[in-house]
């Protein structure tokens, strides 16, 4: 219990004294951090290879610790150096109305730094379901101190509410961009220009560079559409794979007006950077682990009713959405696969999930088709260079049977045949404007299954 002689007895400077030595703690730390960033972009720039993926991972997390601390510093200050004030006003007054001033400012300065304490870890591993269920639990204040004091963390981490990244990754967009020497900046910017009302659900700017961005909020959709690229894509060229989102979102909304529909454009991976990268499946045993993650956080984050999932692979894109079926699952509901050259397996039933929901399609002069297996390259009545251009279909592809051939078992729907002359852009013509593709693509997103040609 305060007493009079206690508040006459207090040093309001000696607190307000204590306030500034917190506020220039909190500037020495953003003042080291901010070398300590500039040195892991070095690092980063100059050094590849498992090691170096370890090593800068640790020293990204590193970063991410401390800036989160800086936050909680300045709150510090900003809560002793109130409080002092209070003091020095309540002996002033010296009288009962100064001692429940005084007890009042006690009592709210203890609970701000309450608010300052770090919120709970998200569990170990990263099971989605897990990290929902350890959100939910968390209170309002704790995840709005996650959300400001670990963007980094809470942007990328599936089983986190769509609405929260989002609100962690557009405040790291506009961190990153405030630097001219950010890395992949224009990449950055066209990604913003780009977002509008969208949902940023993922960010990474280390290596290639990895981005998630979604039309509509899946956490509140009936339908929920997953798009992965393929060849090339990554931060750099992520506009027009967002783009290709966009057109999807569009077609899908013309499908189906009644029902709410996200498209994302999910470049979560590294991606295969030229041709002889994408000779081999390594990248999508790689990208496996982290799509099926992806899909587990948008069914724990989905409240009610499930909605219903459809996951679209464009290009190697769609032997990522084979080798994950195949392996750890993609919880999906329908899977189509378009520009294929292969999933890695033989049968759409390989895919772990009814070949009935399984859809394919590829372009008459789409370059694809002169991706022939390693048996068949070579063979010179083949002529597979010369596929694209004379529009023969190649049923036996670099990873497995096409899935757009009748014998791989899936619905194959009809696509715009493309040109002759730009067999490239036939290869990625599949989300334009005026492709039956995206029309079919769009009613299979929305369980329409019937207009489906």
């Amino acid at each position: 219990m305060l007493t009079v002689e206690a508040l006459r007895r207090a040093d309001p400077a000696r607190l307000a004294q204590a306030g500034l030595a917190w506020r220039r703690l909190a500037e020495v730390l953003a003042s080291e951090t901010a070398e300590l960033d500039r040195r892991l972009v070095a690092l980063r720039a100059g050094w590849t290879g498992d090691a170096a993926q370890a090593a800068t991972g640790l020293l990204g997390s590193l970063c991410a610790e401390l800036d989160a601390a800086g936050p909680a510093l300045v709150g510090i200050e900003r809560a002793v150096t109130a409080h002092a004030a209070v003091v020095a006003r309540a002996q002033r007054l010296a009288d009962t109305d100064a001692l429940a001033l005084a007890d009042e400012s006690d009592v709210a300065t203890a609970a701000r730094l309450r608010l300052l304490r770090p919120a709970a870890a998200p569990p170990s591993g990263s099971d989605p379901v897990c990290v929902a269920d350890w959100w939910r639990r968390l209170s309002p204040a704790e995840r709005e101190a996650l959300i400001t004091g670990r963007p980094d963390l809470i942007g990328n981490l599936d089983g986190v509410p769509a609405d929260a990244r989002d609100l962690a990754n557009r405040a790291r967009l506009d961190r990153l961009l405030a630097d001219p020497d950010t890395r992949h900046r224009p990449a950055l910017a066209a990604i913003r220009s780009h977002l509008g009302s969208g949902y940023l659900l993922a960010l990474d700017t280390g290596g290639r560079g990895r981005a998630v961005v979604a039309f509509g909020n899946p956490d509140l959709a009936d339908n929920v559409v997953t798009y992965v690229p393929g060849l090339g894509s990554g931060l750099d060229g992520a506009a027009a794979d967002v783009e290709r989102a966009g057109h999807l979102s569009g077609a899908a909304g013309r499908a189906a007006p009644g029902r709410r529909t996200s498209v994302i454009a999910w470049l979560g991976y590294d991606a295969p950077a030229s041709l002889p990268e994408a000779a081999h499946l390594d990248d999508a045993r790689r990208a496996a682990p982290a799509l099926h993650r992806f899909q587990a956080g948008l069914r724990a984050t989905h409240p009610g009713p499930a909605a219903h999932t459809t996951v679209v692979g464009l290009s190697y894109g769609s032997t990522v959405v084979g080798v994950t079926g195949h392996g750890p699952g993609l919880l999906a509901d329908d899977v189509i696969l378009v520009g294929s050259p292969g999933v890695g397996v033989a049968h759409a039933a390989d895919l772990g999930l009814d070949p009935a929901h399984v859809w394919a399609s590829t372009a008459r002069h789409d370059v694809i088709n002169a991706a022939a297996s390693p048996r068949d390259a070579w063979r010179p009545d083949l002529n597979p260079l010369l596929r694209p251009v004379f529009g023969e279909h190649t049923d036996r592809l670099w990873f497995g049977p096409s899935p757009a051939g009748h014998a791989f078992g899936a619905h194959v729907f009809t696509s715009a045949p493309g040109s002759p002359i730009n067999p490239v852009q036939a290869h990625v013509g599949y989300f334009d404007a005026g492709n039956p593709a995206l029309a079919d693509m769009a009613d299979i997103a929305v369980g329409d299954y019937a207009d489906v040609r």
